[in-house]
């Protein structure tokens, strides 16, 4: 008797997990696809500036295209790209640029002071403290990168480092 209450118990339990298991993987999913959703057409919001002191809202730029560049400042790959799109200005001259990061404000104004970015009046470095636009686009990898045309439509994304050639050949058929 205590043998069949004890494999009762056992495939009971293993049932559970087996269940909040599938649970979890159907939450995930679900979560992927409502990113996937948002991110394919551009949506307005306002978020902090750095350098400039105040909140940028979108809505607010002019009508071209929009990269969006999440970094970090410790990341050692978002220097670099950061340091591209400097380098290759005359291409992305055109484009607003929001490089917008989740590091501590001290952190951001340091970063934005040690990459002259008040040089650059396309690019913007954005302050995403309470992760409210990371958790839009569904980051979890930094550097990662989205590209809108001036319609606000989703041309390209990519999640990890990337080469400028490679954005830049994205702008070019837009």
């Amino acid at each position: 008797m205590k043998k069949k209450i004890l494999k009762w118990f056992i495939y009971s339990i293993i049932v559970l997990i087996l269940f909040i298991l599938g649970i979890n993987s159907f939450k995930k999913i679900n979560e992927k696809k409502i990113v996937k959703e948002n991110i394919q057409k551009f949506h307005d919001f306002c978020i902090f500036t750095v350098g400039g002191n105040h909140e940028l809202c979108t809505k607010l730029l002019p009508t071209q295209p929009i990269i969006i560049l999440f970094i970090h400042p410790e990341c050692d790959s978002c220097h670099e790209e950061v340091k591209q799109l400097k380098e290759y200005q005359t291409e992305f001259q055109n484009i607003s640029i929001l490089l917008v990061t989740s590091a501590s404000l001290q952190q951001a104004i340091d970063f934005y002071s040690n990459q002259n970015l008040s040089l650059f009046d396309n690019i913007k470095l954005c302050l995403d403290e309470d992760f409210k636009i990371s958790d839009h686009f569904g980051i979890n990898t930094i550097p990662s990168v989205f590209l809108y045309n001036q319609d606000k439509e989703l041309i390209f994304k990519h999640k990890g480092e990337i080469k400028i050639e490679t954005l830049i050949s994205y702008l070019s058929e837009i």
